[in-house]
């Protein structure tokens, strides 16, 4: 490489705006009810058949993963949960950070029916809000029998069809979101469990 071109593509690339990639987050909706906490899921429609799971994605330039968790979170809940409430309960959080960066946030909720949730309509028309259409409670105590074994991409993460609504099609949670609550869970992230959990037990 000659002088001059090793010069030119110094400044070419000087030039060149430094591209970070944010972070996709999202948030885990949950209420406590009793001794037994139940999670806010929908099922990905669509989605390659992926199952239920918590909400979230993809982040927009600049934004923080806090934010980015909020936007996602309320974009998929179709504007029903307010955005600064749930950003007040997180925004101090120190997420669950997968390794495809993906950082998982907790927000206790209000119970709310969660057909309530699938019937309302945002302001806004943006198809983002339509991305889900069928949501349920679903007991941790439901999520936790898978938590405790070792994890195969290649099983169903089944669950008792009792809790889903007539005429859902999946009854198992995406292999995804079962991941990261493991991990919420090995690492003692998960906000419920008082009592300390050792992975393998």
């Amino acid at each position: 490489m000659t002088k001059f071109t090793f010069i030119t593509l110094t400044f070419i690339f000087a030039l060149c705006p430094v591209v970070h990639a944010e972070p996709p987050a999202g948030i885990l909706l949950y209420f406590k009810a009793g001794p037994e906490v139940y999670l806010l899921l929908a099922d990905h429609q669509g989605a390659k058949n992926r199952g239920w799971g918590g909400f979230g994605g993809g982040a927009l330039k600049g934004e923080k993963p806090a934010e980015t968790a909020v936007r996602e979170t309320v974009e998929e809940t179709r504007g029903y949960f307010l955005a600064a409430d749930l950003l007040k309960q997180i925004e101090a959080q120190t997420p669950v950070i997968d390794a495809n960066g993906f950082a998982l946030f907790f927000a206790e909720v209000p119970f709310v029916p969660a057909q309530r949730v699938a019937n309302h309509q945002p302001k806004d028309s943006d198809r983002a809000y339509f991305e889900r259409g069928t949501f349920a409670w679903i007991p941790f105590s439901e999520v936790q029998k898978h938590l405790v074994k070792d994890l195969s991409g290649v099983q169903k993460y089944l669950m008792d069809k009792r809790f889903l609504p007539t005429g859902t099609n999946a009854d198992w949670f995406w292999d995804v979101w079962i991941s990261n609550m493991k991990m919420a869970l090995d690492t003692q992230a998960l906000p419920w469990v008082q009592v300390k959990y050792k992975p393998g037990n």
